[in-house]
């Protein structure tokens, strides 16, 4: 019997109308689930250069062994294929959604669902308990989001879960998102331009099953122990909190993101029957991560004010129409601000480009989704990308956007809310360099930790516990800012893989600090004995799974993906130390945050060279070429991966 993971992968051929079933074992035992099965479908049948939107492009939906169980924070889905949000090259790399459709997935009985080719007309796929339909769609074809989940209902079951595009997808905007409920969205990558090509409005699960557990008494326990210490110490130093008017206006209440996750998040709410602003409609809905944001945030770079019920509207109608509300509020934005303050750009067809104004957000996001004007077409394409094919703003594009497309996320001057400080930011700048997208939304473990973990912990607490988790306290030492981060951004690196792969969610994992243990480090106290918050991932997998794979076992597992996706961008666009150093000037820029030093740091682009060679070294990697080498492969049972970089003179 298999536990954790159902045992089968639906493949969905749009273009032929054919349906397959393949088994996950073929995959499971050296890549996890999640981001690492995803990986590996990818290396063998992308083809080494591909464009986003041709029927062969992948689109694929996987979840993993902890998905659909008790395990905290475990309801998440990984979405990967070629991004169309890539830029200037689109590649390969993943987003990932919160929400109940990966688990109602795996209760109908699949593991994961692998798309490709492209329908004739427009289709959605309906997915009941093993059963598969690919119907005709032309009905849902121009509805929103929320609007296409009540038509599926109505056509199948309420009690069904939808993943969905919006009139965004249709219309191919870069930055389009798929979306389940009325938050949780695969958001970066541009994924829901890649459902629009293959004509697929929607994929609706609804399943009677089952996940087996291997030792269902041994999970019962490590989550009730989780959720006690989850709620003791806080998964961050910032306590929840309500607006009592909200709560007596519009039944403001905290909200989880996904499926058996009891963590409550900051700034994760819920509200209902909000009367909207700039039309006449009254909006019920998810309003977390950076959506709070839209009303403004006083005394901060994002000092606009709307108003609440203006901000709220904002954020349902990106919703409705399926636009990457990170890209709007981080990049957008604050880029047309820029335009208007040079006076190269004032209005919106006759609406001033005026964050203050309702009437500005409601034209902005309804511009992008239908790809209106030339204005709206070319920021459907994405910031950088617009700036491009406008011939305006390309400086300023360049100091909201990262070197691959992405507005900046958690780096420590990107978006300009976040806290991170140097040198926490230049383990940042290591993990943006060598990824394949922003890597934020499964890496925030170490800087958004350290970030908002000294505001409330003693540094000389911060120091020992990095001393035990990574080595050295230098890896978190203010008065040694190149030195020994090469480790903390790999640790965090393969823990992200790892998350991606089970998957668990960013903000409730690695377990490290704590208010309530007398040493500040996480760790629970079971039958088993005491179990410490970074093998929290490791000791659910396990109970579920009944395979006593070691915690360097799943590290290890973690590094082979990381190693086959890098492999993938050198196969696809000969990635090299080439692509990782242009980040640099990206943080060669003067907007960081002061932090505890009082002083305004910019980047040493010598010292940081020096570090990326050690990273390269310590990764296994040639450091001139940035490439993993053939012992790295053989190491981690990629010999064919190997064989393949060598046929074609890339390693």
């Amino acid at each position: 019997m298999t536990y954790g993971w159902i045992g089968k992968i639906l493949r969905v051929d749009l273009s032929s109308g054919k349906t397959e079933v393949e088994d996950t074992s073929r995959y499971a035992k050296k890549f996890i689930g999640g981001r690492g099965i995803a990986t590996a479908i990818a290396w063998n049948e992308l083809h080494p250069v591909m464009d986003p939107f041709m029927p062969e492009n992948r689109l694929i939906f996987m979840t993993g062994p902890l998905t659909g169980t008790l395990a905290p924070a475990s309801g998440r889905t990984v979405v990967c294929g070629v991004a169309p949000q890539a830029y200037p090259t689109p590649w390969f790399t993943r987003s990932n959604m919160g929400g109940q459709w990966g688990s109602e997935l795996k209760y109908a009985g699949f593991d994961g669902v692998i798309i490709q080719g492209k329908a004739q007309n427009p289709v959605y796929i309906y997915i009941n308990d093993g059963e598969v339909e690919v119907n005709d769609g032309k009905d849902l074809w121009g509805l929103d989001t929320y609007s296409t989940q009540r038509m599926v209902w109505n056509k199948h079951s309420r009690d069904a879960k939808v993943a969905c595009i919006g009139p965004a997808g249709e219309r191919l905007a870069r930055i389009a998102v798929i979306l389940t409920e009325t938050e949780s969205a695969a958001g970066q990558g541009g994924f829901g331009a890649v459902m629009g090509s293959k004509n697929l409005k929607a994929i609706a699960v609804h399943g009677t099953g089952d996940v087996k557990i291997a030792r269902p008494d041994e999970l019962m326990e490590l989550c009730l122990k989780m959720k006690e210490e989850m709620l003791t110490a806080e998964h961050i130093p910032i306590k929840p909190s309500l607006n009592p008017e909200h709560v007596a206006l519009y039944g403001q209440r905290l909200q989880n993101c996904s499926h058996a996750c009891f963590v409550q998040c900051p700034l994760n709410h819920y509200y209902e029957s909000v009367p909207g602003v700039v039309s006449p409609t009254v909006l019920s809905g998810q309003f977390h991560c950076i959506a709070p944001v839209f009303p403004g945030a006083p005394k901060t770079f994002y000092d606009w004010n709307p108003g609440f019920r203006a901000g709220f509207e904002a954020a349902v109608l990106s919703n409705k129409y399926g636009i990457n509300q990170w890209e709007l509020i981080i990049g957008t934005v604050p880029w047309l601000r820029a335009m208007k303050q040079r006076g190269v750009l004032t209005n919106l067809d006759g609406v001033e480009i005026n964050p203050d104004n309702p009437d500005f957000w409601f034209t902005l996001i309804k511009k992008i989704a239908y790809r209106d004007g030339r204005l709206g077409n070319a920021l459907a394409e994405g910031g950088l990308k617009a700036a491009d094919i406008l011939k305006i703003g390309k400086k300023e594009a360049s100091e909201f956007w990262t070197p691959y497309g992405y507005t900046g996320h958690w780096d420590g001057r990107g978006d300009r809310i976040n806290p991170i400080f140097f040198p926490v930011w230049i383990v940042a700048a290591i993990q943006l360099a060598t990824d394949t997208r922003d890597p934020f939304s499964s890496s925030h473990g170490y800087v958004a930790g350290v970030s908002l973990w000294s505001n409330v912990l003693k540094w000389d607490d911060i120091y020992r516990i990095a001393d035990k988790l990574y080595g050295s306290d230098k890896a978190v030492n203010l008065q040694t800012p190149y030195e020994y981060k090469a480790q903390p951004a790999i640790w965090h690196q393969h823990r992200s893989v790892l998350k991606d792969s089970l998957p668990l969610c960013d903000w409730a994992f690695p377990r490290i600090y704590s208010l309530s243990s007398d040493d500040h480090y996480v760790k629970i106290t079971t039958s088993k004995g005491t179990i410490y918050g970074p093998s929290f991932e490791h000791s659910l997998f396990t109970a579920v799974t009944g395979i006593d794979l070691t915690q360097s076992d799943l590290d290890r597992a973690a590094e082979r993906i990381f190693n086959l996706e890098r492999a993938i961008q050198v196969r696809s666009h000969g990635r090299s130390r080439k692509e990782d150093e242009s980040v640099i000037p990206y943080f060669e820029m003067t907007e960081h945050f002061v932090g505890p030093t009082g002083k305004r740091e910019n980047l040493d682009r010598g010292k940081f060279m020096k570090l990326m060679d050690e990273y390269y070294v310590l990764r296994g990697w040639n450091s001139a070429t940035g490439r993993p080498t053939k012992e790295k492969l053989a190491e981690l049972g990629l010999d064919d991966v190997s064989r393949e970089l060598e046929k074609l003179d890339l390693i």
